[in-house]
């Protein structure tokens, strides 16, 4: 009876998300339907509603943050393309409509350089998703296998030291794109970002509602997160001005 109610209880589990995820794609379909056909208020709800059911893709983010454009609510645009580039980097369509939603807002911030190495780094890692960089890492381990193979088995030298080439690469290379997926998956998954969703907010010296105004910013502005409280985060800008800004002012990315 046990084994009958394991097997019962699988079953509907496996029937619960078969039909939720039936469900979902129907909703995406809908949701696309009514975006070509140019129901944008409603094409946004209904990606919205899948979000909130905490469904999540690039593809996902990047049709809502069209739907959302819009209908001229730049600020939640610009948050779910940067949501989109955030989960897959390379979709250059995200990044592209980003600009013009960049474009929109009414702060323009002049960006202090990165470091080179920082900055190389970085578009490194972004080249792929940390999944993607997991795929070849796995890729190259299966090379090192072969190598490692041929180099055990084969009697010719010209084929050892094949084999031994194969092996030391593909662990040394299967090393570095293990190090590239943590340091994606890290990036994804951390909330180092924020937009700014207000129209218009103070961002003042210290987490305190009596501090002194440093400068003003408005919607879709896009800032860096250094700190934070319960109720207030210190972010920072590209031209290296800091201060703090309460969070319900904010979405992190």
């Amino acid at each position: 009876m046990k084994n009958v109610t394991l097997y019962l209880i699988g079953f509907l589990l496996f029937s619960a998300t078969s039909t939720a995820q039936t469900e979902a794609l129907d909703q995406m379909k809908e949701a696309n339907s009514a975006y070509e056909a140019g129901d944008y208020e409603f094409a946004a709800k209904s990606y919205e509603a899948l979000i909130e059911r905490e469904y999540t893709s690039a593809d996902l983010h990047y049709n809502y943050a069209n739907s959302l454009f819009k209908t001229n609510r730049i600020a939640e645009a610009i948050l779910h393309y940067e949501k989109a580039i955030k989960i897959n980097p390379s979709a250059e369509d995200a990044a592209y409509n980003l600009k013009i939603a960049n474009d929109r807002t009414v702060d323009k911030i002049e960006k202090i350089p990165e470091l080179f190495i920082y900055r190389w780094w970085k578009s490194i890692y972004n080249l792929f998703s940390a999944d993607n960089w997991a795929k070849i890492m796995i890729g190259f381990l299966a090379l090192t296998l072969i190598g490692f193979g041929v180099y055990k088995l084969s009697q010719n030298i010209s084929f050892r030291k094949f084999g031994f080439t194969l092996f030391s690469s593909g662990i040394l290379i299967g090393i570095i794109c293990w190090i590239l997926a943590a340091s994606q998956k890290n990036y994804a998954n951390k909330a180092t970002h924020a937009i700014i969703m207000s129209s218009t907010v103070d961002i003042l010296s210290a987490p305190s509602s009596g501090s002194s105004q440093l400068f003003v910013l408005h919607e879709g502005t896009k800032v860096k997160i250094e700190d934070m409280t319960e109720e207030w985060m210190k972010v920072s800008l590209p031209n290296g001005n800091q201060g703090w800004i309460v969070k319900n002012d904010l979405a992190e990315i």
